[in-house]
C-alpha cells in the first residue's frame, strides 16, 4: 500500500485539491496508512473498525463544510444534524461500507427544508465520490421518503408508523457531524421509543419474520460461505445480541451501547449472558470481522463472500492475509480451514444458546437458594420476546423441570436449550 501516494492520488482525480478549510489529503492518506498497519498486524479488528468510522465522519463533516460552500444561499444558517447509522454509528465500519445516515432539520418549512434538502444531497455526493458511499435508505419511508425531514416529523413518524426494526435501527444512531445540538435533541426524543419496542404486540412475529428475510437473502448454495448473512455469520451474533438488548435495555440502561462487542460485555455483566458465552462470541465475532476486512481489502470491493472452499489458492492468500500460522498438525491453509467450521458452528450453537441458557441458570440458582444473575422479572421478558404468551408461568414450569437436584433436573438442564 503506497499509503502517502494514495490519498494526495485521489484528491487530484477529484479536483478537491482546490476546496479550502478542508483537508481532503489527510483523510485519503490516513485510510491507506491504517490499511498499511492494519495489514501489517500492528491494529485490531475493533481498532481499524474504529479509526474507520471516524475517517468517515471526517469525510462527511468535510462533505458537509464543501456542500454548503457550493449550495451558497443562505446554506449557512441552515440548521442540519447527520446522524450515523449502522456500523457506522457503532463504530464498527468495514473499509468497503456504506455509510448509513438520517438527516434532521430545525426548521419543517417548505422553503428549509428544500434548502437543507440541496445541502444533504450534494454532501452526500461529495463524500460517495471522495471516500465512502452514503447512503440515507434507513430514513423515514426509506428511499421514497423525504431526504430530511424536520425533527418534529421524525418524532411523528417513529410514534404512528415505524416497524420495529427500524427502532431496531435506533440502537446505532449517534449524531455525527452538523448541528450536534439538534442532533442530540432528535436522540433525546426517540431513545424512550427504542427501549419501550419491545412491549409492542408485533414484537415477536415482527422480529422472527425480519430474521427470515435475512435469511431468505441468500441462496441455500452459498449460505456457508456468505460471512455476514450465512448461517453461524456476522449477522447471527448482531441480531442475538440486539435482540437481548431490546429485550432488557427499558430496565438497564448498561445496555445502551452501540458497539456487537461493548453490548455482549455488558450483557455478560449484567448476567443475561453466561460470561464464557459472551467471551467464546467477541472471539468469533472478531475472527469474522478480521477475514471480512482482508476480502475487502483484496481489491477494494464490498464483499462478505469466502472463496470456493476447494480453491486452495484462493483460501491460503486468506490465511496468510488473516496471519494464520501453522499448528503442527495443519499448514495456514488448513488452520484456516479448521476455524472457519469451528467458529461458525459455534456461533450457530451460541446463537439459540443465548437466549436459553440464561433462564436455565437463573431458575436452577433460584431453586438451589444461590445468588441469581438474572431476576425473575427479566427471566420473564426475554420468555416473552421468544414468543411465550404465559411467561410468568412458563418460568414457572421451566424452575419445575430443572429445580431437581438428581439426576432428572441435570438432564432437563443439559437438554432444554436445545429443545
Amino acid at each position: 500500500v503506497d499509503a502517502d501516494a494514495w490519498g494526495p492520488g485521489v484528491v487530484r482525480v477529484l479536483g478537491l485539491e482546490h476546496v479550502d478549510g478542508v483537508g481532503w489529503e489527510q483523510l485519503a492518506g490516513s485510510h491507506g496508512r491504517l490499511a498499511a498497519r492494519d495489514l501489517a498486524h500492528h491494529v485490531g479488528v475493533d481498532d481499524a473498525a474504529a479509526e474507520l468510522s471516524d475517517l468517515a465522519a471526517g469525510t462527511l463533516e468535510a462533505g458537509l463544510a464543501v456542500a454548503r460552500q457550493r449550495v451558497g444561499e443562505d446554506a449557512h444558517l441552515v440548521r442540519l444534524a447527520v446522524v450515523a447509522m449502522g456500523k457506522c454509528g457503532g463504530h464498527e465500519l468495514n473499509y468497503v461500507s456504506d455509510v448509513d445516515v438520517i438527516f434532521v432539520a430545525e426548521d419543517g418549512s417548505h422553503s428549509s427544508l428544500a434548502l437543507a434538502t440541496r445541502i444533504a444531497g450534494e454532501m452526500m455526493r461529495l463524500a460517495s465520490d471522495a471516500f465512502f458511499e452514503v447512503d440515507a435508505a434507513l430514513r423515514p419511508e426509506g428511499k421514497q421518503g423525504q431526504l430530511v425531514r424536520s425533527l418534529d416529523s421524525h418524532v411523528a413518524y417513529y410514534q404512528r408508523w415505524a416497524k420495529t426494526w427500524e427502532f431496531q435501527a435506533l440502537m446505532k444512531a449517534p449524531p455525527a457531524v452538523g448541528d450536534m445540538d439538534l442532533g442530540r435533541r432528535y436522540l433525546e426524543a426517540l431513545e424512550p421509543m427504542v427501549w419501550t419496542a419491545c412491549e409492542r404486540e408485533d414484537f415477536v412475529p415482527e422480529v422472527q419474520a425480519m430474521r427470515r428475510r435475512v435469511e431468505e437473502l441468500v441462496p441455500a448454495a452459498v449460505r456457508s460461505r456468505e460471512l455476514k448473512l450465512g448461517t453461524g455469520g456476522l449477522r447471527d451474533v448482531e441480531f442475538a445480541v440486539q435482540l437481548l438488548q431490546l429485550v432488557h435495555g427499558r430496565n438497564d440502561e448498561s445496555l445502551h451501547v452501540a458497539s456487537t462487542v461493548e453490548a455482549l460485555t455488558a450483557l455478560a455483566d449484567g448476567g443475561y449472558v453466561g460470561r464464557d458465552d459472551a467471551a467464546n462470541m467477541t472471539a468469533s465475532y472478531e475472527f469474522l470481522r478480521l477475514l471480512e476486512h482482508r476480502l475487502q481489502l483484496q481489491r477494494l470491493k464490498r464483499t462478505h463472500m469466502l472463496p470456493e472452499f476447494d480453491d486452495d489458492e484462493a483460501l491460503r492468500w486468506l490465511a496468510r492475509a488473516a496471519h494464520m500460522r501453522p499448528d503442527g498438525r495443519h499448514d495456514s491453509l488448513g488452520v484456516l480451514r479448521e476455524e472457519l467450521r469451528r467458529q461458525s458452528h459455534r456461533v450457530s450453537r451460541l446463537h439459540a444458546k443465548l437466549f436459553y441458557q440464561p433462564l436455565l441458570e437463573s431458575v436452577a440458582e433460584a431453586t438451589m437458594g444461590l445468588p441469581v444473575g438474572m431476576s425473575a422479572k427479566a427471566a420473564e421478558r426475554q420468555l416473552a420476546a421468544l414468543g411465550y404468551e404465559g411467561p410468568e408461568s412458563a418460568l414457572t414450569h421451566l424452575a419445575a423441570l430443572t429445580g431437581s437436584s438428581g439426576r432428572r433436573g441435570r438432564v432437563q438442564r443439559v437438554l432444554l436449550p436445545t429443545l
